[in-house]
């Protein structure tokens, strides 16, 4: 038999990924116990920050917006499935394991989870992948999906709304991950489709589970520098009047809808008056709206028939004191009252969409963490703000009332406008600061903070 001498351990001080330091025996060559290395939160945060890759957000903020993810049904390969292969790309380049599921087709959810050193809380960072349209290429000065840049500001449908968010939010992520993930809980990354129109993203991800167990959720939509902790709600009907066609010059032959469509209108004006009048503007996100949108009737090149239907569309935006079955009610009743003055004319409505209004408490965690970080950050105290459209964040809500921060780079009027940008250094500090919230909020957690 061959003696081997007993190999000699030399301790020599190391830290794994989660700052832990092994003591060794060095006789018998064995691991004992593990001393966790204190550090301060600051630190933390500070060491994280230090791993935010500046250059790699910015040229992946720009790839983005150079993707026309506008849904389009016409265009297999449109929609948002390029910018979701894109944000997949960069997770399977850092590492970082993902989940995909189409809502519709071409239309992916991509979900990530990073995991950190101890159990604890789930936080939730949203954004989407898909756009509205560019609209009248003539009224912009840039080409919509170039990814121009002057004077320090990314142009181009999309950066403010919401891609300027969504790249912040992932390399805040990767930071975190990259820097040990020294914290105690879970970051859950939700980058979803179809914001812009029946939010089939959010609710795929809240019926896939993916909220189940959520403590907070950071919506990164921009909200120009306010921390946004209520949104309004939103109901959408349709409107669908039967009469019977005619001869313009001969209307009593007929059942004209048009007339009965006018006189929804008129009643409707009415009617968000009075509501309005029952409950004061909410100091976040104002009155009660009730109004028309779409007006749907005949046809221009035959202006002297009296058609034999018509539409409307009612967009009413509510707030936590406006009972979303009770809104319905009233506003179905009116319609009704309208349509009998015209004999002959039936009507239906029907209730499109319908997202609550939503209001976190000032005092949540998740909103004392996101204002921290905002003031060291900025050194100023941000305003709170109320959303005054609907994000993914009101899907979420009717759920599980999870408490939600709207608050992301860019400026709260730009979406959907010609020449939309977003700031570059916003976008970096955004990112910083979504680094900052998301440990200081799982530190406020775990010393029972929540």
């Amino acid at each position: 038999m061959v003696h081997v001498p007993p190999i000699k351990l030399i301790r020599t001080p190391c830290y794994d990924r989660r700052g832990i330091q092994p003591t060794w025996d060095n006789t018998k060559g064995v691991r004992l116990e593990t001393d966790r290395v204190t550090t301060s939160l600051e630190e933390r945060i500070a060491a994280a920050q230090a791993r935010l890759d500046r250059r790699g957000l910015l040229d992946a903020l720009r790839a983005l917006v150079q993707i026309p993810s506008v849904y389009d049904p016409a265009v297999p390969d449109g929609n948002e499935r390029l910018a979701a292969n894109f944000v997949a790309g960069l997770l399977d380049d850092w590492n970082i394991e993902y989940r995909s599921r189409e809502v519709a087709p071409n239309r992916p959810n991509i979900v990530a989870d990073i995991d950190g050193v101890r159990p604890g809380p789930l936080l939730v960072f949203e954004g989407h992948t898909d756009v509205v349209t560019a609209g009248d290429r003539a009224a912009w000065d840039v080409d919509p999906f170039a990814g121009e840049i002057r004077d320090g500001r990314l142009y181009g449908r999309g950066a403010c709304d919401m891609k300027g968010g969504l790249a912040a939010m992932l390399f805040a992520a990767r930071a975190l991950h990259e820097s040990g993930s020294e914290f105690a809980g879970t970051i859950r990354l939700a980058v979803l489709a179809d914001e812009e129109g029946l939010m089939r993203g959010a609710k795929g991800f809240v019926a896939d589970g993916e909220l189940d167990g959520a403590a907070a959720a950071i919506i990164c939509e921009p909200e120009g520098d306010r921390v946004c902790i209520a949104q309004k709600g939103a109901i959408r009907l349709r409107v669908t009047l039967a009469g019977r066609m005619a001869h313009g010059a001969m209307p009593e032959e007929g059942a004209n809808p048009i007339t009965a469509l006018g006189l929804i209108v008129s009643r409707c004006r009415t009617l968000e008056r009075e509501i309005q009048s029952e409950n004061p503007p909410h100091p976040l996100l104002g009155p009660f709206y009730l109004t028309p949108t779409v007006a749907l009737a005949g046809e221009r090149e035959q202006g002297n028939v009296i058609p034999s239907s018509a539409e409307l569309l009612l967009d009413i935006r509510t707030t936590p004191a406006n009972d979303h079955a009770t809104t319905i009610e009233r506003v179905t009743a009116a319609v009704s009252a309208a349509v009998a003055d015209v004999n002959g004319v039936t009507c239906q409505v029907e209730v499109i969409d319908d997202r609550p209004s939503t209001e976190t408490d000032p005092e949540d965690p998740v909103v004392q963490s996101v204002i921290a970080a905002h003031r060291a950050e900025t050194g100023q105290h941000p305003p709170f703000g109320g959303v005054p459209g609907s994000t993914d964040g009101t899907i979420f809500w009717a759920a599980t009332r999870v408490p939600l921060v709207t608050y992301g780079p860019g400026i709260t009027t730009l979406p959907h406008q010609a020449d939309e940008y977003v700031d570059l250094d916003e976008v970096v500090r955004y990112a910083r600061t979504y680094i900052a919230a998301a440990l200081r909020f799982f530190d406020l957690m775990e010393r029972g903070g929540g």
